[in-house]
């Protein structure tokens, strides 16, 4: 079935011909010149073996004077016509166009003088050169070919703003405590979104003499020393992703015991704890409801700053342990009742109900919500924490490969005038709606009525004002080819700037009536048009 308006074509031989160059057996050629120089595509008309090709079928190459197909014609023969199109014929398309970049572990990519290579650790990544993104609408981001829902990165991102994302989500650290301040000083600032209140009990205090990062570090000598926050499910690993990391800098001296660095308990059978053991080895523990869950390993050595992080990957129910860089232990178990510990306050410095107090410095302490760590190896931490940090998807894998695609470049492109889709009704059409409805007299002499159908019928009228004789004659053909008001066919609706199609007909006669003339060609006369469509049913 034929649609309106879009099957109502106008001849390309309308336009004036400037020049004409024919082609025998193309072959798998691609580029061919021509005999004139034309100014935009639309000025080319392809007849490739009697078959007139979309404009968007090839391109302009050598200022004007060559056309390049996108794919060959492989045609036996050629046309290729230079025709004059008047400025009222020239429409101006704009069209999204794709930036690509991908990213993979093997190769660094450089964007915007920027270079990037998934190693792990890399959390932010810039778009393509010459992106123009807007909203997270505009983007398609694959990891290994796998589609990524938005929440599993974040627009615009903290480090390259609307020029790129972070993998993750950025309200997904839950506490940043970097521990810069005066020496000695007794407060610190939790710089995470959910703005902790931390207490200093004992004699922890800041240390500008020892750090990892910034200003300072926290100093614990090892008695009744302890950094506090309140009960909060922030702390909670329950059905997340989980990741808790730090620097720690034990004493100098032998480990005797073992010295808590970081907990929260509410008994002896259930609590988590990340552990410096007598063995110098780091250890974080699980307990749930009496059944411990052990990661071990590092090997460390008193005045030394260590990166020691834990990570919970809730997709495998995998725990692992990594010291400076590298993954020492991992082990899988399910977490099943996390409600136990909602009650409990974070400590740092000690276990609450277990007198194992840390001895030395901690630094850059920073807990997530977030799987943040998944290679076996790490890139080293080379300046303090921030919020970046990853919510469902974290980090990259660095087997990962990641695609962004951005749609938010615009580019205009001039095209010839092809059909009436390309030429608007006058504004204020008319619509009409009405239902069927049949009347008849009884034998007692009163009248009755009957409807035909449940759905209501639109008809429309409308009028094309001081268009062309090209325009005039597109109208014509299409009406003529549906023998006036017999042939029903498809009418657009996005013609009158509305959704979706209906069946309809022509509903009467063409009304065509010259308003203007300025020579004898058709695009030197100008006509109203104006007609009537009525909505059918099968």
């Amino acid at each position: 079935m034929a649609t309106y308006p879009d099957d109502a074509t106008i001849s390309q031989e309308s336009f004036s011909v400037a020049s004409s160059k024919t082609f025998s057996s193309t072959g798998a050629t691609t580029v061919f010149a021509l005999d004139s120089a034309a100014t935009f595509v639309g000025e080319i008309i392809a007849i490739a073996d009697g078959v007139t090709q979309p404009t968007d079928s090839y391109t302009l190459a050598t200022s004007g004077e060559a056309v390049t197909f996108l794919t060959a014609p492989s045609a036996s023969n050629l046309t290729l016509k230079v025709v004059n199109v008047p400025n009222r014929f020239k429409v101006n398309r704009t069209v999204d166009s794709a930036s690509v970049v991908n990213y993979s572990n093997t190769s660094s990519v450089t964007v915007n003088s920027n270079a990037f290579l998934i190693n792990g650790n890399t959390e932010s990544f810039a778009f393509g050169e010459g992106s123009n993104v807007t909203s997270a609408a505009d983007l398609l981001v694959y990891i290994s070919g796998v589609y990524q829902d938005e929440t599993a990165y974040t627009f615009p991102s903290v480090v390259y703003g609307n020029d790129g994302i972070d993998i993750g989500d950025n309200t997904a650290t839950k506490l940043l405590l970097n521990f810069d301040g005066a020496d000695a000083a007794t407060s610190t600032t939790d710089a995470s979104p959910s703005e902790h209140t931390v207490s200093f009990e004992g004699n922890a205090q800041l240390d500008t003499a020892a750090k990892q990062f910034g200003t300072a570090s926290l100093l614990l000598d090892g008695t009744n020393d302890a950094v506090n926050t309140a009960a909060n499910d922030d702390f909670d690993f329950s059905d997340d992703n989980y990741t808790l990391e730090c620097f720690v800098r034990p004493a100098t001296g032998a480990f005797s015991a073992n010295s808590t660095i970081l907990s929260r308990t509410k008994d002896v059978n259930n609590f988590y704890r990340l552990d410096l053991l007598p063995n110098a080895n780091f250890s974080f523990s699980y307990m749930q409801a009496g059944t411990n869950h052990i990661v071990t390993g590092g090997n460390a050595n008193g005045g030394i700053f260590y990166h020691v992080a834990v990570s919970y990957n809730h997709a495998d129910s995998n725990l692992a342990l990594y010291v400076n860089n590298v993954r020492v232990q991992t082990n899988a178990f399910a977490v099943s009742n996390h409600a136990v510990m909602v009650t409990a306050p974070l400590q740092i410095g000690n276990a609450n109900v277990l007198a194992q107090d840390f001895s030395g410095h901690i630094d850059a302490l920073r807990m997530s919500k977030s799987l943040k760590y998944k290679a076996a190896g790490l890139q080293p931490m080379i300046s303090a924490p921030t919020v970046i940090g990853g919510g469902a998807l974290g980090s990259l894998n660095s087997a990962d490969k990641l695609t962004i695609r951005s749609f938010g470049m615009s580019l205009v492109t001039n095209d010839r005038f092809n059909s009436m889709a390309d030429r608007k009704p006058d504004k204020g059409f008319a619509t009409n709606e009405k239902f069927d409805v049949a009347s008849f007299t009884s034998q007692a002499g009163y009248e009755k009525r009957r409807l035909k159908s449940r759905r209501s019928k639109r008809s429309y009228d409308l009028t094309y004002s001081n268009i062309s004789g090209i325009e005039r004659t597109a109208i014509e053909q299409f009406y003529r080819a549906r023998s006036g008001d017999f042939e029903s066919f498809t009418f657009d609706l996005s013609h009158l700037n509305e959704s979706g199609t209906l069946s309809t007909r022509f509903d009467g006669e063409l009304n065509v009536a010259q308003a203007l003339s300025t020579g004898s060609t058709l695009t030197e006369n100008f006509y109203t048009v104006s007609f009537k469509l009525q909505e059918v049913f099968d």
